[in-house]
């Protein structure tokens, strides 16, 4: 447990203060271990107990280890609770033997300041059985054991025992008797019943709720009961210190209890022993479990989160469906903003301008076709994404960015539609005629369909505001209900392109066509270029940074030439072939290019995560992540990604300044940088955790209460930044 890591040391130095060294003792049969070794006193005597005289052949062997513990002094229980450390017996066994489990009585709860601990004092008799094999060839075994055990009162010590058994193997004459029935008779009633009733799981604004269906026979007596309490086997589920509300409603036991920091997902049986007193002040205790299920771990996360799934964990307010839809249709519209499908949207519209009173009726119907176009698309991505999701893989929005491959054929493409719109080329007549009149038939209807697919490629390296709560509700969802999320994110985007087609005011709005038209479409080449010199970077993050860049501009040369010779190709033989096999062998070279990205041979390998980072912050590890967590620092989580674009502006304006350098500086904030330019588990992981199924996500968990030792809740900044906005965070919640 990350608790008694931090102890550790401190044990460590009470131990040599007190002076306490290392001891063994040997007991045959029932002999009571040594309590103390050169003039040094102990806190618990250890009196181990065969339940047998002898060891029988195929028949198991019960084992009860006594401890019978100093005033005011305990131990602890296989949970200990918030502090602490449980017994454990490693056993040295002839051939064949097997040791089983530790069976432990129901323990009491240990308040000690804010913290509550679980565990025993006085006298508890702790249960465990060997299994024996079907043949012994000699007469006696010889059974070792090392117990070791923490004890504390105002301090805590570390104790252990070494004890032996030595027991004759029992044959038909002389059989093996019970040496302490009525003890083991005792000690086995005071271990708690087991129950297999049906239960679940809830959780909601920071309360577990689980709920059992006791048999009819139970039912009376829990109803009667009073003092009730659930001690939890696994450690971080519940907060132990909360009180607990304990009912039994229409025949159903009810426990309600404050949730803790750690996720669900971690365990598959949520284990845990009731007790209570009866009518009558009779002390019981029953051990009850439920399976966790895949639908109660996405619960822990899924609600976007209605609590924290770790320590610092950021707790968000709960998105429902209808939310989550009205969110990715308002970041679907946004959207069109964004350099890269700005430029397409801008032509589209355009488009409308030029057509003539005749053509005016088919608009609705461009409309409806572009709109299609985006939502196949949507689909296509969001099936792709789902289904990977589904079996295993830790991705999120823009998982196809972190192949390189799809970067540089992004950047050729949209090199492509830069060179067009700047005039280099229309599609006629050469290389790429067939798909240009493909595309321009049927009234255009093709391209316009296209070119709905086309924006939603080009849309998908960006992260609108609003999209990052929508995506993380979507991916914890049914495939059904993501699948409605991911289109309403595509309508967004295609709605503007739609109500211009459908709305003829709308359409009236837009500037008279004129000369301007051609100056603009010029224009509007340059974001395009500025996508992919953006792109080209990318790709030099994925890749050998000098060997990726250099391949990438030359691949691009080379899709430039290509054009600059298909629009000079000669009518005459040879020639004409000559030529044309010069624009085929540009454009084989630069798909070599691509190749050689999915190949990745040794001299364009890279990983980014070796990198150095932001010089005031450090590259995120799960790992260095925790220990942050388990220091008293605040601490500042930066996922980004080098295709990310509102990453790079939150960057550049926000994050990588002077004055907010000197903010984590003076507040002392541990800064992490998560890299999700190319697939990383852990990062995946990590959004995953906070709801968010992409970058950017900016996360801020303040500094440890020196007085109460907690932190408090972590909180997610907006998606876009301002260096007043970091310091708000930072400054006020730290």
């Amino acid at each position: 447990m990350p608790f008694l890591s931090r102890i550790t040391p401190i044990l460590n130095l009470m131990i040599m203060l007190a002076g306490v060294a290392g001891f063994s003792g040997s007991v045959h049969a029932e002999k009571i271990a040594e309590t103390a070794k050169d003039g040094v006193p102990r806190y618990v005597k250890v009196n181990i107990i065969p339940e047998q005289d002898a060891v029988t052949p195929g028949e198991d062997l019960g084992i009860a280890i006594q401890q019978i513990h100093a005033p005011e002094w305990h131990t602890y229980w296989k949970n200990p609770g918030d502090s602490g450390e449980s017994t454990s017996i490693e056993w040295t066994l002839p051939e064949g033997f097997k040791a089983g489990d530790i069976e432990y009585p129901a323990p009491h709860r240990l308040a000690y300041g804010p913290l509550m601990n679980y565990g025993f004092g006085d006298e508890v008799v702790l249960l465990t059985s060997l299994h024996v094999p079907e043949k012994i060839t000699t007469d006696e075994v010889t059974l070792s054991a090392n117990i070791s055990w923490l004890v504390c009162k105002d301090i805590c010590v570390p104790e252990y025992t070494s004890v032996t058994l030595v027991l004759p193997v029992a044959t038909a004459d002389n059989p093996a008797s019970p040496s302490n029935p009525e003890f083991f008779e005792q000690a086995r009633t005071k271990i708690p019943q087991q129950k297999i009733w049906q239960g679940m799981i809830e959780e909601q604004d920071q309360t577990l709720k689980i709920s059992f269906d006791p048999d009819a026979q139970n039912v009376e007596e829990l109803q009667g009961g009073s003092d009730f309490f659930f001690f939890p086997e696994e450690w971080g589920i519940l907060v132990n210190s909360a009180p607990q509300d304990v009912s039994v409603n229409s025949g159903r036991l009810i426990i309600s209890v404050q949730r803790d920091t750690r996720p669900l997902s971690k365990i598959n049986n949520l284990a845990g022993v009731l007790t209570y007193k009866t009518k009558d002040g009779e002390d019981k205790a029953i051990a009850l479990d439920v399976a966790v299920s895949g639908k109660q771990t996405e619960a822990a996360v899924a609600p976007l989160l209605s609590g924290p799934t770790e320590e610092g964990a950021i707790t968000e307010e709960p998105v429902t469906v209808v939310q989550a839809i009205f969110l990715a249709l308002l970041g679907g519209i946004i959207l069109n903003l964004m350099p890269c499908v700005f430029p397409v949207l801008s032509m589209k519209a355009l488009s409308l301008v030029k057509m003539s009173e005749k053509e005016q009726k088919h608009s609705v119907m461009h409309g409806l076709v572009y709109t299609t176009g985006v939502m196949v698309c949507f689909a296509i991505i969001a099936a792709s994404l789902i289904g990977l999701k589904s079996a295993g893989e830790e991705i999120g929005w823009g998982f196809q960015l972190q192949n390189p491959v799809v970067v540089l054929l992004l950047a050729y493409l949209l090199f492509v539609m830069a060179l067009n719109l700047s005039g280099f080329f229309e599609f006629k007549g050469h290389l790429f005629s067939n798909i240009g009149h493909k595309l321009a038939a049927k009234h255009g209807y093709t391209g316009t369909f296209f070119t709905g697919m086309l924006a939603t490629i080009v849309a998908t390296p960006c992260t609108a505001p609003f999209m990052g709560p929508a995506m993380g509700f979507a991916l914890t969802q049914s495939a059904i209900i993501a699948m409605i999320v991911f289109l309403a994110l595509g309508f967004g985007l295609a709605l503007p392109y739609l109500a211009l087609c459908i709305f003829p005011p709308l359409r009236k709005a837009l500037p008279k066509p004129g000369a301007w038209m051609e100056t603009f479409r010029q224009f509007m080449a340059f974001p395009l270029y500025a996508s992919v010199a953006w792109l080209v970077w990318v790709y030099g993050q994925q890749v050998s940074g000098s060997y990726g860049v250099m391949l990438a501009l030359f691949g691009l040369i080379l899709i430039a030439f290509s054009v600059w010779i298909a629009r000079h190709t000669p009518h005459r033989q040879p020639m004409r072939s000559a030529v044309h096999g010069l624009t085929y062998s540009a454009v084989a070279l630069s798909i070599l290019i691509v190749a050689l990205s999915a190949m990745k041979p040794e001299f364009m390998q890279q990983d980014t995560q070796t990198e150095a980072v932001e010089h005031y912050s450090e590259a995120y590890t799960t790992q260095r992540y925790e220990d942050a967590l388990a220091g008293d620092r605040p601490i500042f989580v930066n996922m980004t990604a080098a295709w990310c674009i509102t990453c790079k502006w939150n960057e550049r304006v926000a994050l990588a300044t002077e004055a907010t350098h000197d903010l984590f500086e003076r507040n002392n904030v541990v800064v992490l940088q998560g890299d999700w330019t190319n697939q990383n588990a852990e990062i995946t992981k990590f959004l995953s955790g906070h709801g968010r199924s992409g970058v950017p996500l900016y996360v801020f968990i303040g500094a440890r209460d020196p007085k109460t030792g907690e932190r408090p809740e972590g909180r997610v900044l907006p998606q876009i930044l301002t260096p007043g906005l970091v310091a708000e965070y930072v400054e006020v919640k730290s």
